[in-house]
């Protein structure tokens, strides 16, 4: 989508939280950013810079190994045009980044800038999977012959939730949205 939006980026200063190995940083200096900051507190680091080296975009992008809110953006560097990042956890917010891209856009976003993905939705359904069922709760009321039924709590049974990708014919509910996020303005109230 840089490639489809290279107007958003031709000319501006792009940072990449979490960059890994650095593909969004090269998108976005493909798409034509004047400058593209990467930030990995991994050791992904030093392949991103083999990686970025290798494909001749070491003069537009850097990349700094460090935590975002430990490191220092380049001396000529003091804010950002636009942040970019795959901050998603599971169930989105599980194991995000989110909070430290938060901090990224307090520190160093310019006014007017913006981050990408801008928004974020988190939907619910309620689903019935028979499979998982079969395996972890009824298994046990035979296993080899024993009643073991026990090991299986009412909480076990009804109350625990999980995040499991499952077939649109597993839903016994509607869908619905449970919450939307304005990336640009939320806040990490924890």
């Amino acid at each position: 989508s840089m490639y489809r939006n290279k107007a958003a980026f031709e000319g501006k200063v792009v940072l990449d939280i979490g960059c890994g190995t650095g593909i969004l940083c090269m998108f976005a200096a493909r798409a034509g950013a004047r400058r593209v900051i990467g930030i990995d507190a991994s050791d992904m680091i030093d392949k991103a810079r083999q990686i970025v080296k290798a494909n001749g975009l070491d003069g537009v992008v850097s990349l700094i190994k460090g935590k975002v809110e430990e490191v220092s953006l380049p001396s000529d560097v003091k804010k950002v045009d636009i942040i970019v990042s795959e901050w998603m956890g599971y169930f989105l917010l599980f194991e995000s980044m989110l909070p430290t891209v938060l901090v990224a856009r307090d520190k160093w976003l310019s006014e007017g800038g913006v981050v990408y993905p801008d928004k974020a939705t988190m939907f619910i359904s309620g689903a019935n999977n028979a499979e998982y069922r079969k395996n972890h709760i009824d298994y046990w009321s035979d296993v080899y012959g024993f009643d073991m039924k026990c090991m299986v709590t009412d909480e076990d049974r009804y109350l625990d939730c999980f995040t499991e990708t499952v077939e649109s014919k597993s839903l016994i509910t509607t869908t619905v949205t449970l919450e939307t996020f304005d990336i640009l303005t939320v806040q990490n109230n924890a």
